[in-house]
């Protein structure tokens, strides 16, 4: 009797978490950025970044989705800035354009991530080329960028249940990987008003370490 009470109690507790589940949001179907990788090369005094994504396009931070395009973005830093610099990754290769502000080279291309642990960019200029091997950033244990929106769902189920209108997500979901002696996402929310509710998780525990209101 009391084996088939124990039986009926594990039962009732799987139908619970079943419906649950059922009633559960994909928020992955209203991500309108998704950084899902980047690949660092740095020494005394170069430095470059890639950074592979999926994103809107065209992009603009209004609450409304658009369609979804891969690409990959590269910036490169040099002691010295030459006249001219092009770059090759992966098949790809184009010359670079400078930005003042920040002080670098900058390249984008449309690109599916590259699914390695290590790339190999060729920088060419001032007559030379040299060869870099730029490794991902992302180690055993990081979450993906839809467990990321999860953890920020659970930690402010009120903005995001605020958020659903007729069973689909007013509003759309930016998220991207970041990098500082260890794996972090940025989790951005913009409703239709432009306002942007942004969380800071860490990588590996899920843990939202900050929380910020932004204006899009």
């Amino acid at each position: 009797m009391k084996k088939l009470s124990f039986l009926v109690a594990v039962l009732c507790l799987a139908a619970a978490l079943f419906c649950g589940c059922a009633r559960g949001v994909d928020y992955s179907a209203f991500i309108s950025e998704k950084r899902t990788d980047i690949f660092i090369y740095k020494d005394d005094d170069k430095e470059i970044k890639i950074y592979c994504s999926e994103r809107e396009q065209p992009y603009a931070a209004d609450g409304i989705m658009g369609d979804i395009c891969p690409i990959v973005e590269i910036f490169v830093t040099l002691p010295k800035n030459p006249q001219e610099l092009e770059v090759s990754v992966e098949s790809v290769e184009g010359e670079m354009n400078y930005r003042s502000v920040e002080n670098c080279f900058y390249l984008s291309f449309t690109a599916a991530a590259f699914g390695k642990a290590s790339v190999d960019v060729t920088l060419t200029y001032d007559g030379k080329s040299e060869t870099f091997s730029a490794l991902s950033v992302k180690y055993a244990g990081v979450m993906s960028c839809e467990q990321a929106v999860l953890c920020a769902a659970e930690h402010d189920k009120e903005l995001f249940e605020s958020l659903m209108k007729k069973g689909a997500f007013d509003g759309e979901i930016y998220v991207r990987l970041l990098y500082d002696e260890g794996c972090y996402y940025y989790v951005g929310v913009c409703d239709k008003s432009k306002k942007i509710t942004a969380y800071l998780v860490d990588g590996e525990k899920g843990k939202v370490i900050a929380k910020k209101q932004l204006e899009g």
